[in-house]
């Protein structure tokens, strides 16, 4: 009986939200290891493009240098069709507007305005 009822509730529970894990490099020679795991947000858009938003952790692979952190956090809000994506990267005072391909091969360049265009690969972990 307790197995029927919890069959006829089934379809009335919430659905959890789909979780995105993301690994990466960042800087013009890869010197910053990305992991980011995003959660889906409600979109308004169409059912193929999917939002995503999460807190981001940039850490630094190489020595630092004066006045250089060894790690960076900050909020990486994406927008996913497929593999293609559409994303704001904000860590800190900087802002880095960004389109790509999630895959480990595929480089795009993040425009952060007075830093110029910094190198971007992220795929799925």
């Amino acid at each position: 009986m307790r197995a029927h009822l919890l069959l006829a509730l089934l379809p009335m529970m919430p659905i959890a939200a789909e979780a995105l894990e993301l690994t990466g490099r960042y800087g013009y020679a890869g010197e910053w290891a990305v992991t980011a795991t995003l959660v889906e947000t409600e979109s308004a858009a169409s059912k193929r493009k999917r939002d995503f938003t999460g807190p981001i952790k940039l850490k630094h692979l190489a020595i630092c240098g004066p006045g250089e952190v060894p790690e960076k956090i900050g909020t990486l809000s994406l927008r996913r069709d497929g593999q293609r994506y559409a994303a704001m990267l904000v860590v800190g005072e900087e802002s880095c507007a960004v389109t790509g391909i999630l895959a480990e091969d595929g480089v795009a360049f993040a425009d952060c305005g007075k830093a110029g265009k910094i190198p971007l690969r992220l795929w799925l972990k």
